[in-house]
């Protein structure tokens, strides 16, 4: 009696097991093939230029005497929707521009590391292909003030002045005691996972007013 009941557990344990497996990868597909329709239906709202062989998306709004560039903070899905209440406002008297750097947004991914000196070095040529000349505003956000920085002072001339969003500096390690921050291995598996879009399946309240009112998730549910 006890064996066939031990056999009748494995048997649903492995039954159960397959089944979770089974839907872990049947999502997987769904997702991927969401993606790709995705990416024909919403378009880049800039234009995509080439750097080191790969597409980065440049938006430009407005115009004027001055020439604004946002830099975005680490993690944001897509610098360009997130940034759109602001471009709003400073496009009316200024040329408001987004680089969305690789692997945010429209633009495409890359196998360079991913070092201060080659994003700055990226931003500078993507607005080099888009023929946006300076000297820039720098307005950088969270990690943003690190590129901005480092931009400042290896490229002066091209820098007019730099207002920060609540930026990151180089000296907030040394200053608050704690070590640098780095991003946890298992985030490369999220995109492709789809979890992202389970999460926002689950609370389209919260992205809806996050999105209305110009904030992050993070912001709101703070």
């Amino acid at each position: 009696m006890n064996t066939k009941k031990r056999f009748s557990f494995r048997k649903a344990i492995k039954y159960i097991s397959v089944s979770l497996v089974s839907l872990v990868v049947l999502w997987i597909a769904f997702h991927q093939i969401m993606v790709f329709f995705e990416k024909n239906k919403y378009q880049a709202t800039g234009q995509l230029v080439e750097v080191d062989g790969n597409n980065m998306h440049v938006h430009v709004e407005g115009e004027g005497p001055k020439t604004i560039l946002l830099l975005t903070g680490l993690g944001t899905s897509a610098p360009v929707l997130d940034f759109e209440p602001l471009m709003s406002e400073l496009s009316k008297n200024n040329r408001v521009v987004v680089v969305e750097p690789f692997g945010y947004g429209w633009s495409e991914k890359t196998d360079k590391d991913r070092t201060v000196e080659n994003v700055v070095e990226e931003v500078r040529v993507a607005l080099q292909e888009a023929e946006i000349e300076g000297p820039y505003i720098l307005m950088p956000h969270s990690i943003g003030g690190i590129y901005s920085m480092y931009y400042a002072n290896t490229y002066p001339e091209e820098v007019e002045s730099i207002v920060g969003i609540d930026p990151t500096l180089p000296a907030a390690v040394d200053y608050f005691n704690v070590p640098v921050p780095t991003m946890p291995g298992f985030l490369r598996a999220v995109g492709p996972s789809g979890i992202a879009r389970i999460v926002i399946a689950g609370n389209e309240e919260v992205f809806y007013h996050c999105q209305q009112k110009g904030h992050t998730p993070r912001k709101i549910l703070s």
